[in-house]
């Protein structure tokens, strides 16, 4: 009976010390949900707070797009500048002068702005300084590919022939295009869209061009530039020579008027009374103490004057990633 009772305090003991593993490993669990929980929670909060202070961006972007202007311009070390409409009375805020003492834009800064519990960037980037696409002649599209890299004639022919025809409505190609009969053959076939480009990715689809000629060559001396960087698909009626890049401005006007707007820029900010319609603004919101940000990324478009100017949202992403 020794032996038994023995036995029955051993068995007690091994449910017991069974039982409190269990109890641990709940215990355990419980707390790392808890924790899980918490952490969700915080990331959650954080996140929407980081998403809010990028809207507070995008709205002081707007105000500075919404303001009267004489010209739109990049400043070599301020960036986007807005050209004021008329001399005003000298204020407190740091403002560039002529000779004459007329200040001609404000200096806004756009980084690390505090509010709150977080800090704000943003910027605001033309698309009037590019090539819009969809209006582009075959004599800008030739010179866009030869300086973007590809060094064959007739490889240039048959990229904007077929950029034209892809544009187009009609079924016709030019001599060098591709229309259905072309792209009909490939695997998987589809159709040329006839229509214009809503996405510049859709030239993807067009022939001849490769991933290296849209986006560039991935070595850093590589033999493509890419021909994206310098393309919208916005339209409107020219580009503005204030904020289109120096390679822009190499493809659409002579040696002689590059140096001049160049020189301008360089010397006083601006090189013409020249407005810009399409703005990229993109604004981050990050939450102090934390390793949380939130990024905008949207098209706008001023339309109007005065009383009746209208900003109107042509793209809109909601949490942009790798910018």
């Amino acid at each position: 009976m020794k032996k038994l009772n023995s036995n029955q305090k051993g068995i007690a003991l091994m449910i017991v010390l069974w039982v409190l593993v269990l109890l641990m490993a709940l215990a355990t669990e419980f707390a790392f949900s808890m924790k899980m929980e918490v952490n969700t929670t915080r990331n959650y909060k954080e996140d929407t707070e980081s998403y809010y202070l990028a809207k507070a961006g995008l709205n002081l972007a707007l105000a500075e797009l919404l303001k009267t202007a004489r010209f739109h311009s990049i400043h070599d070390e301020y960036g986007w500048i807005t050209g004021n409409p008329a001399p005003v009375p000298a204020t407190e805020n740091v403002t560039e002068e002529t000779e004459e003492g007329v200040q001609e834009f404000d200096i806004v800064n756009r980084t690390d702005i505090e509010l709150e519990h977080g800090t704000i960037t943003y910027t605001i980037r033309d698309e009037n300084g590019k090539i819009a696409i969809n209006t582009a002649s075959k004599d800008t599209l030739n010179k866009l590919l030869e300086y973007s890299g590809v060094k064959d004639k007739l490889d240039r022919s048959i990229i904007s022939d077929s950029i034209l025809d892809w544009i187009d409505k009609n079924k016709n190609h030019r001599i060098n295009g591709a229309e259905d009969d072309y792209y009909q053959t490939l695997r998987p076939p589809y159709y040329a869209k006839n229509g214009k480009l809503e996405t510049l990715s859709e030239l993807l689809k067009v022939r001849g061009i490769t991933d290296e000629i849209f986006y560039g060559s991935q070595e850093e001396d590589g033999e493509y530039k890419g021909i994206a960087q310098f393309l919208t698909v916005y339209n409107f009626p020219s580009v503005n020579p204030n904020t289109a890049g120096e390679e822009v401005l190499q493809i659409l006007f002579p040696p002689e008027q590059v140096a001049e707007i160049l020189g301008n820029r360089s010397a006083k900010g601006y090189h013409s009374n020249s407005l810009s319609t399409f703005y990229r603004v993109t604004s981050t919101g990050k939450v102090q103490g934390s390793r949380t940000e939130h990024t905008l990324e949207a098209v706008l478009e001023k339309t109007g004057s005065g009383k009746n100017t209208k900003m109107v949202t042509h793209y809109w992403n909601d949490n942009v990633f790798d910018l």
